[in-house]
């Protein structure tokens, strides 16, 4: 799946970004999780972020997606009993066939519990 801005993007600009979710613990994949993929855009009064895709980590804990390159993007997972994980990257930051590692802290082994 392709996420492109509608602005002035082409194919040059396109590049494939791989998501990896591991547990921060074990380094483990973990499956099933969902990643979030936002793109940044200014608002007023601050930068917001738009939704450009819902994904699912497979068996290796991956996510593989086509990206613009000159786009600002954050990635967010999200598992079971709010295991979360976030990453950020800035225009041109990301690159071709480039893996994005997210550690995601296990519920049960966080400082805080939400209920």
């Amino acid at each position: 799946m392709l996420l492109i801005g509608c602005n002035n993007s082409t194919k040059e600009n396109e590049i494939q970004v791989t998501i990896k979710v591991v547990d921060s613990y074990t380094q483990k994949p973990r499956v099933n999780d969902r990643v979030e993929v936002r793109m940044g855009a200014w608002g007023f009064p601050t930068r917001r972020y738009v939704e450009v895709g819902q994904y699912f980590t497979d068996s290796l804990g991956t996510v593989s997606m086509n990206l613009d390159k000159n786009e600002r993007y954050s990635f967010m997972t999200f598992g079971p009993q709010h295991a979360f994980g976030s990453d950020e990257y800035k225009k041109g930051e990301l690159k071709d066939q480039q893996q994005v590692v997210i550690k995601v802290v296990p519920p049960e082994k966080k400082q805080f519990k939400i209920e």
